[in-house]
Order: C-alpha cells, then structure tokens, then sequence
C-alpha cells in the first residue's frame, strides 16, 4: 500500500505542471517556431517554383518559335503544291505533244502502206493484164 501512495504522490507530482495553461508567451514562442519551420520548409518550394516558371516561360518561348516554323513550313508546303501542280499540267500537255508527234507521223506510215500495197495490187493486176494481152497479141 505505501507503495501505490508513494506512486500516486509522484505521479501527482509530475501531473501537477502539466496541467497548468499556457501563458501568451509560451503561445508566441510556439508560433514563432511553427512560422521558422513552415519558413524553412517553404523557401525551397519557392525556389522550385520558381526554376518551374523560369522553365514554363522558355517553353512558351520555344512553343511560339515552333508555331513559326511550323507556319514557314506550312508555306512552302503550300508553295510546293503550286508548284507540283504547274508541273503536272505542263507533263500532261507534253505527253500530249509526244503522243501527236510520234501518233500523227504512224498514222501517215500506216495510211501509205495501206496505199502503196493497194497500188502493188493494182499494178500487179495491171501487170497480169498486159501479160495476158501481150499474149493475146503475140499469140492472135
């Protein structure tokens, strides 16, 4: 029993002071210190963030440049296609060119042969025939 009041006495002891309130200056010492620690531990965000819209900026800058490149590009895709198709219609009339100068002169080869083979036929008919009559003349 003297054992479990001796315990309670000490126990009451070191509860007494921890019961008491906390005075305005132990409030501002604890204030103080909570502000230091949240101070320390935001001075690096606020340098991060700041390296963060140091980076966002360059890539805003780099973004606008490509829009430019991309616009430059843009036109002389637009210029090529012109250009492609000019071309195009210029093949087109030359194959056209082609086809009438080498069509055209096969076309006359075609319609003399058929020609000279026909006047071939006659003049071989033409032959026969005074063959025949020569022989009718020779041979009355």
């Amino acid at each position: 029993m003297k054992t479990v009041l001796l315990l309670a006495i000490v126990f009451s002891a070191i509860a007494f002071p921890a019961s008491a309130e906390l005075t305005v200056e132990d409030l501002d010492k604890i204030r103080s210190i909570i502000k230091e620690e949240i101070a320390d531990e935001i001075a690096p965000l606020k340098v991060e963030i700041g390296s963060i819209k140091t980076e966002i900026t360059a890539m805003k800058t780099e973004i606008a440049s490509m829009k430019t490149e991309i616009t430059a590009v843009k036109e002389n895709v637009a210029s090529l296609n012109g250009r492609v198709n000019g071309i195009e219609k210029m093949m087109t009339w030359l194959l056209a060119v082609i086809a009438v100068v080498l069509g055209i002169p096969q076309i006359i080869v075609a319609w003399r042969s058929r020609k000279d083979s026909e006047q071939e036929k006659r003049i071989e008919e033409l032959s026969r025939e005074i063959e025949t009559l020569k022989q009718q003349i020779v041979n009355p």
